[in-house]
Formats: structure tokens, C-alpha cells, sequence
């Protein structure tokens, strides 16, 4: 059966939307493991399977494809949306699941920290698209702090669950680590 004109015209529209999406899972799983300065873009394209060229055309430098890949992942809706009443357990699930189909980007962030010009750009985002949302979310009384107090023990999980692995963080969490972990950022919005 011959095509019609319109799926000819958005052929190339989702293959482009494919290659690009391919092209940043790729960053965001080389970010996560070999950090912003190890990683090469041929290294990520080699990874999706598309030309390096395709970099420059979707986003026109190793940064900005930093950056694009990072906003994908800093997504407050994956906090702001957990429930109040059972928020601290909510989170930490999100964060030692690893079974969960969203990267978290943390480890991304923290291996970026090596280079200056990655670490504004996360310092930047992690502002913008995070930290002040979450600060809003909780509400002007103290909301900065307690965003802030929840981005450093998001951070110190992930730090010593992923990079630098901790047995008391691993997969056989006791169950007085995570009640800890639990009651803390429960805490935050008790």
C-alpha cells in the first residue's frame, strides 16, 4: 500500500525527534558514568548509532547538549507530585530504585562538578529548574532552606549509593538507614 503525502512530510519529523532523543539518552548515560570531561561526542553518537555530525545540527556544541541533556532530567514534577502524607518514604524509594525507567541526574551533576564549564551550567539549572520550584513548592516560610536541605540529602544518597558506594546505602539498606532517611525528608515537610 503506497504512503500518502502527510506520512512522507512526518517521516523525517520523527526520525528526527528519534535521533535526537537517542542522542540524549546517550549523553545522559555517559554523563552518568564517565562524567562530563571523559566523555567525547563521538563516544555518545557512536553510542545512539547516529552521525557525530548530528551534534552540531540538534545542538550545537558538547555544552549545549550537556545542558539539554541535564534540563530533560532535573524534573521537580517527580518530587512535587509525591504525596505530603508519605513523602519522605516517596522519595526515598525514587531514589534507591534501581529498577526505575528515569535516570536520575544526580550522578551527572556531581561528575560534571570537574569542569567549569559544565559546573555552571549545573549550577544554573539546578537553580532554575529545581532548587526554586521546589522552594516555591514548599512555600515561602523557609523554602529555601528546606529545598536546599532536600538537595543535599538527595545528593549525599546518591553520592555514597552510586559513586562511592557505601554497604549502609546499598541494596541491603537496613531498615534503620532508610527509617533514618525516611524521617528526614519527611522531616522537611512535617
Amino acid at each position: 500500500m503506497p504512503e500518502s503525502t502527510l506520512e512522507t512530510a512526518l517521516r523525517p519529523q520523527r526520525d528526527a525527534q528519534r535521533t535526537r532523543t537517542a542522542i540524549l539518552a546517550a549523553a545522559q548515560d555517559a554523563f552518568s558514568t564517565r562524567g562530563y570531561t571523559d566523555t567525547g561526542v563521538r563516544e555518545i553518537t557512536a553510542a545512539a548509532g547516529v552521525n557525530p555530525a548530528l551534534v552540531s545540527r540538534y545542538f550545537g556544541s558538547k555544552e549545549r547538549l550537556y545542558e539539554a541533556a541535564l534540563s530533560e532530567l532535573l524534573d521537580t514534577k517527580q518530587v512535587i507530585g509525591l504525596p505530603r502524607e508519605s513523602f519522605g518514604m516517596a522519595v526515598v524509594d525514587l531514589l534507591t530504585d534501581s529498577q526505575r525507567s528515569r535516570r536520575n541526574p544526580l550522578p551527572m551533576m556531581m561528575l560534571a562538578s570537574a569542569d567549569p564549564t559544565a559546573r555552571a551550567i549545573t549550577d544554573r539549572l539546578l537553580k532554575e529548574l529545581f532548587l526554586e520550584p521546589l522552594a516555591h513548592w514548599y512555600g515561602q516560610e523557609r523554602g529555601e532552606g528546606k529545598a536546599t536541605c532536600f538537595a543535599a540529602l538527595a545528593s549525599g544518597l546518591t553520592l555514597y549509593r552510586e559513586l562511592y558506594p557505601l554497604n549502609a546505602f546499598g541494596v541491603q539498606m537496613s531498615a534503620e538507614t532508610r527509617a533514618w532517611l525516611v524521617a528526614a525528608f519527611q522531616s522537611l515537610i512535617d
